[in-house]
């Protein structure tokens, strides 16, 4: 409803630059040209409400992976390079592929 008022309203504020190529048509032409607007407006709202069913009746999406349970796990990292004390309670390992 909101969009077809601002259609509307849109047209007739563009009436007076375009006043001249308006003066021939009749008032008739003129709601002719409203009513199929008002129409054109109706079906995009029918198949606003059909595509917010559809969105609606789809099933939430699962939740992502949470990746593996490494807690409480010995990691052996050999002789690679390491950052920091050898007993810390946290190890942060990256892998990176530089290809």
């Amino acid at each position: 409803m909101r969009f077809t008022v601002r259609v509307v309203l849109g047209a007739l504020l563009l009436l007076p630059l375009v006043g001249p190529a308006f003066a021939q048509d009749s008032g008739e032409d003129m709601k002719k040209e409203i009513e199929a607007l008002k129409q054109g407006q109706q079906q995009i709202q029918k198949e606003l409400q059909e595509i917010k069913k559809l969105i609606q009746a789809r099933p939430a999406a699962p939740p992502p992976p949470s990746g593996p349970n490494v807690r409480g796990k010995v990691f052996d990292i050999g002789t690679n390079p390491v950052k920091g004390a050898a007993t810390a309670k946290l190890m942060l390992v990256e892998f990176t592929d530089y290809q």
